[in-house]
């Protein structure tokens, strides 16, 4: 590393005391302290892309170094490589990872990429763009996710705050959320009447599987003690931080359960 423009004054006061030593001194002095100056910036620079590149912030930042949506994040964890596609068997991997047994994960992908492939590709595909996930927006779904696909906060406190919810208003049934969905539904029916049916059903079997994985309370309602998904752990999933969580929830618990 270069000496610092201290250095470069304390070596100045140990030269000889003669003239020709202190005008050499008094030329060089400036020219190699801004030259110390610019290699302290470039490595503070150097340091910033690295930061920039690291895999944390790389998580957080899509493409041209733009801020991630809520939904890109959440389907994220089913593209481990970052490549910004997911296949049907990365899907039924992250599936079983949170503990969907194979046989209902393997439909369950295929459907899944049978509408998201082409809804985000326009074409016919069974891989999925992460970044143009928030085309695959389907009828039947909470309004939740914006869009664009950022988090729409007026919507996800409209998930214990409306009609459908009752009190204890800090969590939700998967009937709850079900009565929501129907009541969004699917009025312009974009896909037609068989495509509307097949997005109601599609919303049924994420929302199902959903409660299946997460639900982490209870409910009790006319005297029935039903699953619930608290707020914190729903607004972990509209994140896009619930199933990394869940995955390796399971994965710290069949360690110890091996030992």
């Amino acid at each position: 590393m270069p000496p610092s423009p201290r250095t470069f004054s304390m070596t100045k006061r140990s030269l000889p005391l003669n003239s020709r030593n202190a005008t050499f001194v008094a030329k060089i002095a400036p020219n190699l302290a801004a030259l110390a100056s610019v290699f302290q910036q470039s490595q503070a620079a150097l340091s910033q892309n690295h930061l920039k590149s690291s895999p944390v912030a790389e998580h957080q930042a899509g493409r041209g170094g733009r801020a991630r949506t809520a939904l890109e994040l959440h389907a994220r964890y089913f593209d481990p490589d970052q490549d910004e596609a997911i296949t049907p068997k990365q899907s039924l991997v992250g599936m079983t990872n949170l503990g969907v047994p194979w046989l209902l994960a393997a439909p369950l992908a295929l459907i899944i990429h049978a509408f998201l492939g082409y809804l985000t590709r326009r074409r016919a595909t069974l891989s999925i763009s992460v970044p143009e996930i928030a085309r695959g927006k389907h009828p039947f779904e909470s309004g939740i996710f914006g869009p664009g696909g950022a988090l729409d906060e007026a919507a996800f406190e409209a998930l214990f705050a409306g009609p459908q919810t009752r009190a204890p208003r800090d969590r939700v049934t998967y009937g709850e959320f079900r009565r929501l969905l129907l009541k969004n539904g699917d009025p312009n029916k974009p896909f037609g009447p068989l495509g509307s049916l097949a997005a109601r059903a599609l919303s049924a079997a994420e929302v199902y599987t959903l409660f299946c994985l997460a639900s982490d309370c209870k409910k009790e309602l006319e005297g029935v003690s039903q699953r619930a998904m608290s707020r914190k752990n729903l607004r972990r999933f509209y994140e896009g931080r619930l199933f990394r969580v869940l995955a390796r929830r399971r994965r710290v618990l069949r360690s110890r359960g091996a030992r």
